[in-house]
């Protein structure tokens, strides 16, 4: 640690992380990002999945090493900052040892299905015991209660449940498709950093703990509200767009030259579309009946398109989002991960930071996505190796001697290898 770095924004707070692959891991991220101690618990016999995601693409040089399941690089994002310890909770005397570190805590976090953690003798009741003024977040596939409370489920499966996925997907096609990515995880995440700060903020005035109920599924069916009024208004379910927009064109990604080079350009106004035909040296576009205002762009989008990319497809993408930024035009490249990891703009505001990890190497990884003046996020440390710190959170955190952490390893409580 360095001394003379700033304070962070959640320096003093402790949060006991039990969560999982990528809901629960982003919102401690956040945390820690805002300098929280985050200490997440896993088992030698049951650590976290992201730990051996397989794939060349998430591992370093595509190799999986002597200990592959070190050097996943969704788990080391995720977990940045974070200390990582193992302890078997399964085991009368692992649970004592977590009991010891929740009454030290301000904060459990855990996304196991609903009352697992109860079964385990670690409810919402018993924790209040070891601490008084504990919050407990608590962030199940469906809630805590409801009659889907016990089921299980992914991030492909909010997306289908909460009706994002019947929206994706092109115009004429009836399946359904999910994101890139399963983005209900992430926003129940964030949402659930979130609760915890409010609940912090009310515990430092009111002195009371919170047992806060998550819903990943709600927290995807919350950013989609409109639809919901839509249909109560007029019976009407969202239309399969593709790239375009209900109010704006034209709307979508457009090829340039090269392989796979995409531009994406969104006109919101009349103004801004006599200006995109300036800029494409085709002024009399913008007298075309076809396009001559948002109505008939709206009604004539298939042509629209046409003669935007014949325009496109000749140029380089960075060249025409520049162009066109000048022009005030809403336009930007897709990027790819060079596409960021090369672009000066993201290398000023040092959107990337290189992170050294003992097993994985140095690598650069995504930091803090908000700068603050008083209080900067900055990586502390790279993700934790499997158990890498028993010793100092038993030992320093917890007065454990070195023949008490010796004997956790030796009965199978911790361990610094899976046990397979």
């Amino acid at each position: 640690m360095n001394p003379d770095a700033p304070p962070l924004a959640l320096d003093g707070v402790r949060v006991l992380d039990f969560s999982r692959i990528w809901a629960g891991p982003h919102c401690t991220k956040l945390l820690a990002d805002m300098g929280a101690e985050v200490i997440k618990v896993e088992s030698a016999r049951s650590w976290d999945p992201h730990r051996m995601i397989a794939g060349s693409g998430n591992l370093p040089n595509g190799e999986p090493g002597e200990e592959p399941w070190n050097r996943s690089g969704w788990f080391n994002t995720l977990h940045m900052s974070k200390h990582g310890i193992t302890c078997e909770i399964r085991q009368p005397l692992g649970k004592t040892v977590l009991e010891e570190l929740v009454a030290i805590s301000d904060v459990v976090v855990e996304n196991f299905r609903a009352g697992l953690l109860a079964r385990r003798g670690l409810g919402y009741a018993r924790l209040r015991q070891l601490r008084p003024d504990i919050i407990v977040l608590s962030m199940p596939a469906f809630g805590n209660s409801g009659p889907w409370k016990d089921f299980i489920q992914y991030g492909i499966g909010q997306e289908q449940l909460g009706g994002i996925a019947a929206m994706n997907g092109y115009e004429g096609e009836d399946a359904p498709v999910k994101s890139g990515v399963n983005f209900g995880d992430p926003i129940s995440g964030a949402h659930a950093a979130g609760a915890i700060l409010s609940a912090l903020w009310r515990r430092r005035r009111a002195g009371k703990g919170a047992f806060i109920d998550v819903s990943q599924l709600e927290s995807s069916i919350s950013v989609v509200g409109e639809h919901m009024v839509g249909w109560q208004m007029d019976g009407r379910l969202p239309e399969k767009r593709g790239n375009r927009h209900p109010s704006m064109a034209p709307h979508g990604a457009y090829p340039c030259a090269g392989e796979d080079r995409w531009l994406t350009i969104a006109v919101a106004s009349d103004d801004e579309w006599r200006r995109l035909c300036r800029a494409m040296d085709a002024p009399s576009l913008a007298d075309d009946v076809r396009f001559s205002d948002m109505l008939a762009r709206l009604r004539n989008q298939d042509a629209l398109d046409d003669t935007i990319s014949a325009w496109t497809s000749q140029r380089d993408v960075h060249d025409l989002a520049a162009l066109l930024q000048r022009r005030r035009i809403a336009a930007a490249p897709v990027m790819t991960g060079e596409d960021i990891f090369d672009d000066p703009h993201y290398q000023q505001r040092e959107l990337l930071e290189l992170v050294d990890h003992p097993s994985a190497g140095a690598y650069f990884l995504p930091g803090a996505a908000w700068k603050m003046s008083e209080t900067p996020g900055r990586v502390r440390s790279p993700a934790p190796m499997l158990g890498e710190h028993n010793q100092l959170v038993f030992g320093d955190l917890l007065g454990m001697s070195d023949e008490a952490i010796a004997h956790l390893d030796e009965q199978g409580i911790t361990g610094s290898e899976p046990a397979y």
